[in-house]
C-alpha cells in the first residue's frame, strides 16, 4: 500500500511539475505581458502591484518544494492554496461579479475559455488537495511527523500548516 501511494504521489508530482514549471517560465520570461495582464484585472492597482511581485515567487516555491521530498508536504499546500485562489477567482468571474474580465495567463491556458479554465483550475486543484493528504499519510505512516506537530489534533495540524505558509510569504 506504501509503494502503491508513493507511485500515485510521484504521478501527481509530474503532473504539477507540468503546470507549474510552464506558467511560472511564462511569466519570468514575458514578464511584462505578466504585468500588464495583472494590471487589467478588475481590482486595485495596490493589489495588482502585490500580485505580480508574489505570485512568480510563489509559483516558483511550489516548484522547489514538490522537487525536494523533505518539503514536498508543504508543496502540496501550496499549491492548493494557489489553485484554490485561482480558481474561486475564475468561480467569481463566471458568476459575473464583473463585466469584462481579461485573462492574464500565459502558455496552454492562455487558449482556453472561462469554462474551460474553471475545470482545468478544478482538476489541478483536486490533484494538489489528493497528493497533501496522501503525502500527510506517508509522514504519519513513517514517524517523520514534525516534532512541533506530535500530539496535536488534526484540526490543530492543518491550523499550524497553514500559519506557517503564510509566516513564508512574509
Amino acid at each position: 500500500m506504501k509503494k502503491r501511494t508513493t507511485h500515485i504521489i510521484t504521478l501527481i508530482s509530474i503532473a504539477l511539475l507540468l503546470l507549474w514549471i510552464p506558467v511560472s517560465l511564462d511569466k519570468l520570461l514575458h514578464f511584462q505581458s505578466f504585468k500588464a495582464g495583472i494590471l487589467r484585472q478588475p481590482f486595485s492597482e495596490t493589489l495588482g502591484q502585490v500580485l505580480i511581485f508574489l505570485l512568480l515567487p510563489l509559483e516558483i516555491l511550489v516548484v522547489g518544494l514538490i522537487v525536494s521530498s523533505r518539503f514536498r508536504l508543504v508543496g502540496f499546500g501550496l499549491s492548493s492554496l494557489l489553485m484554490a485562489a485561482f480558481t474561486g477567482y475564475i468561480g467569481i468571474a463566471l458568476l459575473g461579479a464583473w463585466e469584462k474580465l481579461p485573462c492574464g495567463c500565459g502558455s496552454v491556458i492562455s487558449g482556453m475559455n472561462w469554462t474551460q479554465h474553471l475545470w482545468f483550475n478544478l482538476l489541478f486543484l483536486a490533484l494538489s488537495i489528493w497528493a497533501y493528504y496522501l503525502q500527510r499519510g506517508l509522514h504519519r505512516s513513517s514517524g517523520s511527523r514534525p516534532a512541533a506537530a506530535e500530539g496535536l489534533s488534526a484540526k490543530r495540524q492543518h491550523k499550524n500548516f497553514f500559519i506557517n505558509i503564510l509566516n513564508l510569504i512574509r
